[in-house]
């Protein structure tokens, strides 16, 4: 004779729970997106052109680059120092055709800028060329000293942001500028120009031990 359990009370309860608990954790879930979004430009802006992060935190310094002191082991003519200047080409620039602060001269660091040179305008155009506009005095250098100062400019001019290129001019005039190697240039210059300028940021690696004997 078979014998028919009857559903009770308890365990209609016991389903209802599992049902609930299920429920929950259904709900808990990520949910799969049904189609593809598109990133908000707030956020993709800063991962698609660096010229649009956000501004630097305030106190943050900027850099110009002087003359390093020569060493032994010299891994470059220039040494990219901070100063406390603003963000633009034309505050940059004249930071960097005015005197040493105390601290770098205690550095033993120089500059190849000539005394008096004066800075008459610095605009960027479209393409990313900088148009650098000085007085007459950068004409008064030679061979390597005029190679240092005109790679101090290029080198400065080029960390401000957008910036691609250095177009200098003496009083409106275009001149020919000297490469590294000395070789005159008449298009705008980069730092690509000036290979092996800027002192290496990499410590030295530790001298690699003698096996024993």
């Amino acid at each position: 004779m078979n014998v028919v359990r009857s559903t009770t009370s308890a365990d209609r309860r016991l389903w209802a729970l599992l049902g609930v608990v299920l429920l929950v954790a259904t709900g808990c879930g990520i949910d799969n997106d049904s189609a593809p979004r598109a990133v908000p430009d707030e956020t993709r802006a800063p991962l698609v052109d660096p010229a649009q992060r956000p501004d630097s935190p305030v106190g943050v310094t900027n850099r110009v680059f002087l003359i390093a002191p020569e060493t032994p082991n010299d891994s470059g003519h220039l040494r990219a120092v901070p100063r406390d200047v603003g963000d633009s080409a034309t505050q940059r620039l004249t930071s960097l055709f005015g005197p040493l602060t105390n601290t770098e001269t205690a550095a033993r660091l120089r500059t190849s800028i000539p005394d008096g040179l004066q800075l008459h305008a610095a605009s960027l155009r479209t393409d990313g060329v900088l148009t650098v506009d000085t007085s007459d005095q950068l004409l008064s250098l030679s061979g390597p000293g005029l190679i240092d100062a005109v790679a101090q400019i290029v080198f400065t001019a080029s960390e401000v942001p957008g910036v691609q290129s250095v177009d200098l001019l003496v009083n409106g005039q275009r001149e020919p500028w000297p490469a590294s190697d000395g070789e005159l240039q008449t298009k705008p210059l980069t730092v690509y120009d000036y290979p092996g300028f800027v002192e290496s940021t990499q410590p030295d690696f530790p001298a690699v031990p003698s096996p024993e004997g």
